[in-house]
């Protein structure tokens, strides 16, 4: 059999074993090119590497091996169209871990800024950039833990939905606006060109910040006005910060409040 493979020296020159070999086999994606009637021993074509190299390929694309059954039942030139789908697939694995990547580096960055200002005390000035942020108008308490969390997955899943990418942090926010007060749930999203209505961006500015503890059934706006004094043109948002601890039965937030500006009547 000199023309042949034994299955183990086949198996040796992709590092498989030969028990992923007969499973191949029993599938029917990769039978031997000869098997001894006596014996029963098992020969292999090195051609057949390249077959090998595609079942390879779709373990590692995650795709189902009897996927890989069909393209060679069906299409006389199934190598070619695999490899296309297979490069296909990859692209698209490509672009959700670039975005994955974004979105890490951006949440880091919002980390390494608040540890800028982790040991401030009191009402501090800090200089925020630009930023989106998907939202949805809130009525009622806080403290409503079962509204909260609906409207709070509703928003997330229609982020996810629309192709917005949501980032740490999260959190409300509050629009003075003459006599009118909303309010608003939060998540922040990496810088987008999309038009929706759910998206603001909320520009650069100098704000007026404090880190404090938030119960639930805090009385935001009067903990606002007591704090930050009255205004009647500002936009206050409550960002949760990140911490290496987990914090129960209480929000530890940062609280940034900018004058002269409200959210769109639009929004509203």
């Amino acid at each position: 059999m000199k023309d042949y493979l034994t299955i183990s020296e086949f198996a040796k020159l992709r590092g498989v074993n030969i028990n992923s070999l007969l499973y191949y086999e029993k599938l029917g994606i990769l039978l031997p090119a000869y098997i001894d009637p006596k014996n029963k021993y098992r020969y292999y074509a090195s051609e057949q590497l390249s077959t090998l190299d595609i079942i390879l390929l779709c373990i590692s694309l995650d795709i189902p091996l009897k996927d890989l059954k069909e393209y060679q039942d069906e299409n006389a030139y199934w190598q070619k169209k695999m490899l296309e789908d297979g490069k296909r697939i990859t692209e698209d694995k490509i672009r959700r871990m670039q975005l994955d990547l974004s979105k890490i580096e951006y949440s880091l960055n919002c980390q390494q800024e608040q540890q800028k200002y982790s040991e401030c005390k009191g009402i501090y000035k800090r200089e925020i950039s630009s930023r989106f942020f998907i939202t949805e108008e809130y009525f009622g308490p806080f403290s409503n833990i079962t509204q909260f969390g609906r409207i709070s997955t509703e928003l997330f899943d229609y982020a996810e939905k629309k192709g917005f990418s949501t980032v740490l942090p999260s959190g409300f926010m509050f629009s003075f606006d003459g006599d009118e007060i909303s309010q608003f749930l939060f998540y922040e999203v990496l810088p987008t060109d999309k038009k929706d209505d759910k998206i603001i961006e909320i520009p650069k500015g100098l704000y007026s910040c404090l880190q404090t503890k938030f119960e639930p059934d805090t009385d935001h706006i009067a903990f606002l006005e007591q704090h930050f004094g009255v205004s009647v043109n500002r936009i206050a948002i409550v960002s949760n910060l990140i911490r290496d601890r987990l914090q129960f039965n209480s929000r530890y937030n940062e609280i940034q409040v900018i004058d002269g500006y409200t959210i769109p009547d639009s929004r509203i």
